[in-house]
């Protein structure tokens, strides 16, 4: 039934603009709605369904839509989707002392390490904050959380949307997928390996279908996403190049497949937790009779028996793919505008959470080598995608740091991955012992998150205006913008191969020969026109 005569049968209002606490109607159901918790002319809408609990047979099958019509009371987030956080419910119990930890890391890493949580396989639900005001049809940015694929939910406190609402007269979404075993299993015998990318891709098709009642613009909605949430924002590019429902990316610190190849299934833990919790293993039992049996188990022991097995996304042809090399060179991805980056040094995040989990350090040489392997230089190889095929590209390396936000007292934590989430939503943590924001610091937060919306309200051009303008990203001219650049507000930009010269005996960034400017001009399809 097509959601528009859901809503018609439901009495949806087909006007534009809210107010503050008004009930919408959506295809879930009427969801009530309430003032935020500071920005009291945001109006929002927290734990709206858009999938059937995927409990029971459902388990680790692709989400079915929800449609309802009994009214939700729309004030409270959530559950997180299961998870096995790796400090569990208590951070006390580590010894933060040796980890030199300031207060703001304490508070930084409870919250995104999800300490505090509720988690239920029920999970499967979405947030919406509304700004009263402003423009008639908003913006919509739809947000997709990191967390390596093992963790991460709408609980975190940094992407509370009701300050980016408020600040930037756009409407927010959060939605929540599910990760790990339940997300992106092994089973071998299924076609859908990657139900966790299936889950956001519905949580978008809600937005689409409902985003209007609240006031918003169903053609300029954006995905933006952090991480493995920025991974999951490119995996979306190329698994519905033709259908991709929104107008614009915004990937940080992310991309899919070039920083790691995916693998060709998770089958091998997969079979280690079906022995583990008694299921049998692929020798014994039929792949329907291990499915069947895993379905049956009790979530709290599912989860305790994945150990030390990894589940992430693998190759199915439908949401994953084996090489994104050859799907960029042919343009097989959604045609859309990007904006994407990294932070100077993304590893400065993981220092303080090895030392508490495991005692674990290591040299220098070493992180700087993960910041590039793993962040840096796929951010550049994703962007000369995009800048190959002359489509709208932007590209960034972000530097904030500031008093409150360093991690440790020593060594400087720099600018960390995860970093500059809180300046996007302005949501830096606050409390005893965590420092007040400084002039500077107050004046790039607006300046990045404006310009963001600024990408959100318009993809092809919002951001040539922005500011000043911001240069189209080129590999071969002076585009690449360091954000809060010596704490200073604006752009500023340098030659991407002041950072990408690191990355060519690992990624084909760069261009060798005389070929430079007639690759660029011809936007020949490929890696930044890279000749192999």
């Amino acid at each position: 039934m097509k959601a528009a005569y859901l809503l018609s049968l439901l009495g949806a209002s087909t006007s534009y603009g809210i107010s503050v606490g008004q009930t919408v109607q959506t295809t879930s159901g009427p969801v009530k709605g309430h003032a935020a918790t500071v920005k009291n002319t945001v109006s929002s809408y927290f734990g709206i369904p858009y999938a059937i609990p995927p409990v029971g047979a459902l388990r680790f099958m692709p989400p079915i839509r929800y449609y309802g019509g009994s009214t939700l009371e729309g004030s409270k987030i959530g559950h997180a989707c299961p998870a096995v956080p790796p400090f569990g419910n208590d951070l006390s119990k580590y010894n933060i002392p040796l980890a030199n930890m300031t207060a703001q890391g304490v508070a930084f890493v409870s919250d995104i390490e999800q300490v505090e949580a509720t988690f239920n396989e029920d999970c499967l639900h979405l947030n919406v904050w509304v700004p009263t005001g402003g423009e008639e049809k908003k913006a919509v940015m739809i947000w997709i959380y990191g967390g390596s694929y093992k963790s991460g939910s709408t609980q975190i406190g940094l992407y509370d949307g009701q300050h980016l609402a408020a600040e930037q007269d756009v409407i927010v979404v959060t939605l929540n997928y599910r990760v790990d075993i339940l997300g992106f299993h092994g089973d071998p015998a299924s076609k859908n390996q990657n139900p966790g990318f299936l889950d956001q891709r519905m949580a978008v098709e809600w937005v689409r279908d409902n985003i209007a009642s609240f006031g918003g613009d169903p053609s300029r909605m954006i995905l933006f996403g952090q991480s493995a949430g920025s991974a999951s924002v490119d995996s979306y590019t190329y698994s519905w190049p033709s259908d991709p429902i929104v107008s614009g990316f915004i990937m940080e610190s992310g991309a899919a497949g070039f920083g790691e190849e995916l693998p060709a299934n998770n089958a091998v833990g997969w079979y280690d937790v079906a022995a583990t919790l008694g299921c049998g293993t692929n020798t014994m039992a039929s792949n329907s009779e291990i499915l069947s049996c895993l379905q049956g188990q009790d979530i709290d022991a599912l989860m305790a028996a994945m150990g030390s097995n990894s589940f992430n996304p693998s190759v199915d042809n439908i949401t994953g793919f084996a090489d994104y090399t050859a799907l960029s060179k042919a343009g097989k991805f959604a045609q859309l505008p990007i904006l994407t980056g990294n932070n100077d040094f993304e590893a400065g995040i993981y220092i303080p959470v090895l030392a508490l989990y495991s005692q674990t350090h290591y040299d220098p040489t070493y992180w700087q080598s993960l910041n590039n392997k793993t962040f840096a230089c796929p951010a550049g190889v994703r962007a000369n995608v995009s800048a190959s095929h002359g489509l709208p590209t932007w590209r960034y390396r972000w530097f904030g740091n500031f008093p409150n936000t360093r991690l440790l007292t020593d060594p400087d934590s720099g600018a960390y991955h995860c970093g500059e989430i809180p300046f996007v939503f302005n949501t830096l943590p606050t409390g005893a012992g965590i420092p007040e924001d400084t002039e500077e610091e107050i004046s790039i937060r607006k300046y990045v998150q404006g310009a963001w919306a600024a990408f959100a309200k318009d993809p092809k051009g919002g951001l040539s205006t922005y500011g000043g303008g911001w240069p189209q990203y080129s590999p071969f001219k002076e585009t690449l913008i360091r954000l809060a650049y010596d704490n200073v507000t604006g752009t500023n930009v340098v030659m991407p191969e002041v950072y990408d010269a690191t990355c060519l005996t690992t990624y084909p960034i760069g261009q060798q020969g005389g070929q430079k400017e007639s690759c660029v001009e011809s936007h020949l399809p490929g890696l930044s026109c890279v000749v192999s």
